[in-house]
């Protein structure tokens, strides 16, 4: 095992992936050890759905890019536009992206929509998941939530395929997949302020 703090220093975000699967028994080790991951009261209450469908991942990368936009910068959209309305139609014809980057893995972290602490632990847990798969030299990048983006049809009916009821929100994303073009350099973190000790 690598020297955890190698890790931190080593992992960088990715946003470019080879077009080659990450092994199974690989991705079960890494989403094991992010179970490791403190979290509030020790309530485990995480549900984590690791897909590796790429039509699937394409579809709700696009629409967690479409929701978000409208979301964050609805002055950009016709008046009256409601994130809460998209529709496939409207993925068509929008210039949307993959929020994903056409990984080949993205684990989806959700959590009962009234638990208090949903986003800290998927954060902590998504933070873990990308430094163990730095560990295993797989590359990675988190992805935020704005607001929930299962709104259209289709998207409902993938959280029931995935046994997911009513109550539980996404809370953030982790991408996986090999670096295309290989790991970058480290970054020099070059601005570290010290903090203020008291007592």
């Amino acid at each position: 095992m690598s020297d955890i703090i190698d890790v931190f220093k080593e992992r960088r975000s990715i946003r470019a992936y080879e077009d080659r699967p990450i092994e199974d028994a690989l991705v079960e080790k890494i989403v094991q050890e992010a179970y490791y991951s403190p979290n509030a009261g020790n309530k485990q209450l995480l549900r984590m759905v690791v897909c590796k469908d790429r039509e699937i991942n394409d579809y709700l990368g696009k629409l967690r890019h479409a929701v978000t936009n409208r979301f964050w910068w609805p002055e950009r959209f016709p008046e009256g536009t409601d994130y809460r309305k998209i529709t496939d139609e409207d993925l068509a014809t929008d210039d949307t992206v993959n929020s994903f980057y056409d990984a080949p893995v993205v684990v989806y972290l959700f959590s009962p929509k009234e638990f208090e602490f949903a986003e800290a632990d998927a954060y902590i847990m998504s933070n873990n998941l990308c430094l163990i798969a730095r560990n295993y030299d797989v590359g990675s990048v988190i992805d935020s939530v704005a607001t929930d983006y299962f709104v259209t049809e289709r998207s409902r009916q993938i959280l029931s395929d995935w046994k997911l009821g009513d109550d539980y929100s996404i809370r953030a994303h982790a991408s996986l997949g090999y670096p295309k073009g290989g790991f970058p350099d480290p970054v020099p973190h070059d601005k570290y302020e010290p903090p203020l000790f008291v007592g």
